[in-house]
């Protein structure tokens, strides 16, 4: 099934050299670049902290694509989780905010609803 030949075969050239992240800096920046946009579009439009937070969680991502120590590498570890945790957070408190505040609108419009449908007919 497998080639072992391939195993031998293959030169340093062709291959990339073993590293953290399983593409390459290019692709991860453009990544980068499309997930800020995005979140920032989002934050805009919906104004959502969560939003907000991952946009400026997904570049620190890049800070791992320096020569950073074991210490380096756990403190940008670190600081992500902070900050997926905070936007969990905060999408579920702003969640349930968005529910109790949309929840007497939409009582208001279940109740109108009857009545205009009966008033059009």
């Amino acid at each position: 099934m497998f080639n072992f030949d391939i195993l031998t075969t293959m030169e340093l050239t062709e291959v990339e050299n073993p590293s953290l992240f399983p593409f390459p800096a290019p692709l991860h920046i453009g990544f980068v670049i499309i997930a800020v946009i995005f979140f920032l579009f989002r934050f805009f439009t919906d104004k959502r902290p969560f939003q907000l937070i991952m946009a400026i969680a997904v570049p620190i991502s890049l800070l791992l694509r320096l020569e950073l120590s074991r210490q380096g590498f756990y403190i940008v570890g670190a600081i992500e989780l902070l900050l997926l945790i905070a936007a969990a957070a905060t999408s579920i408190i702003f969640k349930k905010k968005n529910t109790e505040t949309l929840e007497p609108a939409a009582e208001a419009t279940a109740k109108s609803s009857p009545e205009e449908k009966s008033e059009e007919e």
